[in-house]
């Protein structure tokens, strides 16, 4: 009976999106506003020239989570002493606790990068063709200036605590010259009678550099360990888990982040065998320490001998750590001298498999004659999943259009909509090659061309957080996409919740489809994004109510 009022529930709710999804929430939209609402995943551009939008803003989100909009304002004067603040009952200001629902305004910042044109292999862009785009966010704090005539935005980080009451809340964001109020809007924010878990469904992991922290903000020793710890909590806040512990696996100071039930994952490194069993027997001591662990030690291979390699140190990892989760990040499948391809040669070595986004279309990584004999890739590594091993995926400064990607100069729906294609795949995790690589740039607040060797278009390839320290803020700042990350992930969470619940993964992907039915197919309207995540979560909520 629960199974067939579950997916009768599910089929009003998915008969019921094409009808919900052409509104957005909050008022109709209406030109020449002074101040007005923008979803979470809009990038306000700063030529932006014609201000629209909503005065009234509904924002849904569960006990335990996070999600995001933002406020713009685009006024005829020009004031050096602006400010914006939030206020409402029940609705705390600022960062938030496990018992309230919280509302943080963040400042946006701007960045030149090409503008986005769509292109299928990377290339260079005309010169001059520039644009302004919002990627770096800094805490609101005290008054700045807003320019006449040109839209400033604000992102609205809010929270609801895992102990905060279900139920309607409702605050005013008051914008002020002085003591003269220049406008107000309204943020309805309704919290779902259902939490997120502390642990994340889908594992999300990249690497956080210690080196690249001391360099740009000039740290070192002690004060730097300090420092890394803090990126290191702030990027699990932002559901994803930095590759490296901030101290071996084997230092009993490593056991909180260990234990630590936001991280998902980290590396161990490959020692010798007295390490090897060392890290092993520390692992099967506490349950669920060895579930999160991984070896990761040699990343893309290509040539018949990387794979070669890649096999031999695993079968030889495996011999003394046998429970050993082995991932190896790859795009290219070489035919072996086994008459194998290298899929089929490193079953039995390799248990998290992480192909490029792009390469579940085979045609990315299977030559002519794989193609003809070889089964999809999506089909032999759901197979591999449906056997206990893992399925990731991972983009970096590929793949460009049509495929989605993480770059600045890129819609940001396209960042959310990567995690819904993760479900579509039936993958169960998301690695980035690196959180803060700044190697080639000076000021990353500046400079998001962070990978110029490879392109010159690509901006923000390996880095999501910017230095707080630029801006007073005693550890990370982060980026617009890190905050469209986090709502991806827990998007993929209300799906795993959804099918936990007795919704048929089918019809889930029925759901999915109306946004993304394919890796190079995909709406460009946020709205429709938004009123599709509503739709999951009254469905959500009415499961929890035994409705």
């Amino acid at each position: 009976m629960l199974k067939k009022r579950v997916s009768k529930i599910m089929l009003l709710t998915l008969a019921s999106l094409m009808l919900i999804m052409m509104f957005s929430p909050g008022c109709a939209l209406e030109r020449g506003k002074l101040m007005w609402f923008e979803h979470s995943t809009k990038k306000i551009l700063a030529d932006h020239a014609e201000p629209y939008g909503r005065d009234t803003y509904e924002l849904y989100v569960a006990g335990n989570e996070y999600e995001g909009c933002q406020v713009a304002v685009n006024f005829p004067e020009t004031y050096t002493d602006f400010t914006l603040d939030i206020s409402g009952k029940g609705v705390v200001p600022g960062p938030g606790n496990d018992t309230v629902v919280s509302a943080e305004i963040y400042r946006e910042h701007y960045l030149s990068a090409p503008k986005y044109t769509p292109f299928f292999q990377v290339k260079p862009e005309k010169e001059g063709l520039y644009e302004e785009y919002p990627d770096p966010l800094s805490p609101l704090s005290g008054a700045l200036t807003v320019r006449a005539h040109e839209t400033t935005p604000f992102y609205i980080v809010v929270h609801a605590g895992k102990e905060a009451a279900p139920g309607d809340y409702e605050a005013v964001i008051t914008a002020k010259s002085g003591g003269n109020v220049l406008g107000k809007c309204t943020l309805k924010i309704h919290v779902w009678n259902f939490r997120l878990s502390d642990t994340p469904a889908m594992s999300a992991v990249s690497d956080l550099s210690a080196y690249e922290i001391s360099r740009i903000s000039g740290v070192n020793g002690d004060e730097l360990q300090v420092l890394y710890e803090k990126y290191y909590d702030f990027m699990a806040e932002h559901k994803i888990s930095p590759y490296s512990l901030p101290y071996d696996v084997l230092d009993e100071r490593a056991d909180k982040f260990i234990d630590d039930p936001r991280i998902t994952g980290f590396r161990v490194r490959y020692g010798d065998d007295d390490y090897l069993r060392a890290v092993r027997e520390k692992l099967l001591s506490v349950p669920g320490r060895l579930e999160k662990a991984y070896f990761y030690f040699l990343d893309e291979p290509s040539t018949e001998a990387a794979y070669m390699n890649l096999v031999d140190k695993s079968r030889h990892l495996l011999s003394v750590f046998p429970e050993a989760r082995i991932v190896s990040p790859f795009f290219v499948d070489p035919d072996m001298f086994t008459e194998e391809d290298a899929i089929e040669y490193s079953t039995g070595s390799v248990n998290i498999w992480c192909p490029k986004l792009h390469c579940f279309d085979s045609f990315n990584i299977y030559n002519e004659a794989q193609q003809k004999r070889l089964k999809p890739l999506k089909e032999r590594l759901s197979e591999r999943r449906s056997m206990g091993e893992d399925v990731w995926t991972y983009v970096c400064w590929e793949p460009g259009e049509p495929y989605l990607n993480l770059y600045v100069n890129m819609p940001g729906i396209r960042h959310r909509l990567i995690f819904w294609q993760n479900y579509m795949l039936n993958a169960n995790g998301f690695l980035y090659w690196s959180s803060n690589y700044w190697s080639k740039i000076k000021d990353p607040w500046t400079d998001m061309n962070t990978v110029s060797d490879l392109s010159p278009n690509v901006f923000g390839d390996g880095s999501l957080i910017y230095n707080g320290d630029k801006v007073g803020v005693d550890g990370a700042c982060p980026s617009l996409r890190l905050e469209i990350i986090r709502d991806g992930i827990d998007d993929y969470e209300y799906m795993t919740m959804l099918e936990k619940a007795g919704v048929k993964r089918d019809e889930l992907l029925n759901m999915v489809a109306h946004l993304t039915p394919s890796l190079t197919e995909y709406t460009s309207d946020d709205d429709m994004l938004y009123r599709t995540r509503i739709a999951m979560g009254k469905l959500l909520e009415k499961l929890a109510a035994g409705k």
